[in-house]
């Protein structure tokens, strides 16, 4: 006797689990399937592709937009600061100082190094001046320079000189940005195996691009703090090598540091990127004063012709600072106002403009307007004058 059906109908023996589920669920389960298989494809091409390539250039950096917040401050600042770390490279020179570097927010050496921001009447010209021959070899009369010239007066210094960081700090102390002095050989000079006037490291044409990168780091390690850099050199400039094509890897070197270039060699125009000036006179001081009044004539005679000049005075002898200190003062009586190198070279951006304010609604748009009228008064309230009755 058979036992009762349970009411449950019996698994017909030998169909598999995937035969017995609804068409509904295989379609799920070969989806969800797929896409697990697709992420696996996807996951092991990824780790075998590695992270994306970015390319690098060796000559060009994107230091990005200056902040409005440094726009203003470089605006309004009055002093120029001592060596920041922020513009500091990790790379410490020969020299013994770190080589400069762009900051964060767009900061550059050139602008936070500059002297102060000198205003200018609108219709005045301007006269830039720089120094040649800071820490060259009479220590004394560099300090008297330092001490007595205008702040807006610029200054070149040595990057051989004795005790480099006591003159940096003197200058910011009288407000003159400083430019270091770049030793250069002519094409036309006898090599010397890279050394220059002074016996010392000098770029030379004669020598390879990556030889003179090389001396050039050098150069820039011996000093900290300065905003350019000048082939000013004790009263030698390099000839037409310094404004030859074959410098354009240098002045690339130091346009990619943030700073500025200034040609002392009038007449002649620098191959190379960046923020580049070249002198409109060149004033030999080893000559005698009537020599050097009248190219300081010259140099005010094109400021006022064209709105601003140049001018190099090099290298530092006491004549100079005679002639100076009776043709500074005279600048001012006749329209010309004395600014510093980096105004003309390297001008800062102007500051952010300040926001507008808010339209105020009109009276069609809802504005409430509300008039006071004054009470009126009689003999008896109003004030009378001090002294009548």
């Amino acid at each position: 006797m058979s036992s009762p059906s349970s009411g449950t109908p019996e698994k017909p023996s030998g169909v598999s689990l995937w035969q017995q589920m609804p068409a509904s669920g295989r379609a799920f389960i070969r989806f969800w399937g797929g896409c697990t298989a697709l992420a696996g494809v996807l996951a092991l091409t990824l780790q075998v592709m590695g992270p994306p390539y970015a390319a690098v250039s060796g000559e060009d950096i994107d230091v990005g937009t200056t902040s409005p917040a440094v726009l203003t401050a470089l605006a309004n600042k009055t002093d120029i600061p001592a060596p920041m770390g922020d513009l500091l490279s990790d790379q410490i020179g020969p020299g013994g100082f770190a080589l400069p570097k762009p900051g964060p927010h767009g900061l550059l050496p050139g602008l936070a190094y500059a002297a102060p921001v000198v205003p200018v009447p609108a219709d005045n010209a301007q006269v830039a001046l720089l120094i040649d021959g800071i820490g060259q070899s009479d220590d004394e009369l560099s300090n008297q320079a330092i001490d007595t010239l205008p702040g807006p007066v610029s200054l070149a210094v040595s990057p051989f000189a004795a005790d480099p960081m006591s003159l940096m700090e003197r200058a910011r102390t009288h407000h003159h940005e400083t430019l270091l002095s770049l030793p250069i050989q002519g094409s036309d000079a006898e090599s010397r195996n890279g050394k220059g006037i002074t016996g010392q490291d000098a770029l030379t044409p004669s020598l390879s691009v990556e030889h003179n990168k090389e001396t050039l780091n050098a150069l820039l390690s011996h000093l900290a703090g300065y905003a350019g850099v000048t082939n000013a050199f004790s009263g030698q400039t390099g000839g037409d090598y310094a404004h030859s094509p074959a410098f354009t890897p240098l002045l690339a070197s130091l346009n990619q540091r943030g700073l500025f270039y200034l040609n002392a060699t009038p007449a002649t125009a620098p191959h190379g990127p960046g923020p580049i000036g070249t002198a409109d006179v060149a004033i030999n001081t080893d000559a005698d004063i009537v020599t050097i009044d009248i190219l300081l004539l010259k140099l005010q005679q094109l400021a006022r012709k064209n709105g601003h000049a140049i001018g190099v005075m090099g290298p530092l002898r006491p004549v100079a600072l005679s002639c100076l200190r009776a043709w500074l003062p005279h600048l001012k009586t006749i329209g010309i106002t004395l600014v510093p190198v980096s105004m003309l070279v390297m001008p800062p951006p102007p500051p952010p403009a300040a926001p507008k304010p808010p339209p105020q609604p009109t009276a069609a748009e809802g504005a409430v307007h509300v008039q006071i009228t004054p009470a009126p008064t009689d003999s008896r309230t109003t004030p009378t004058p001090f002294g009548h009755p």
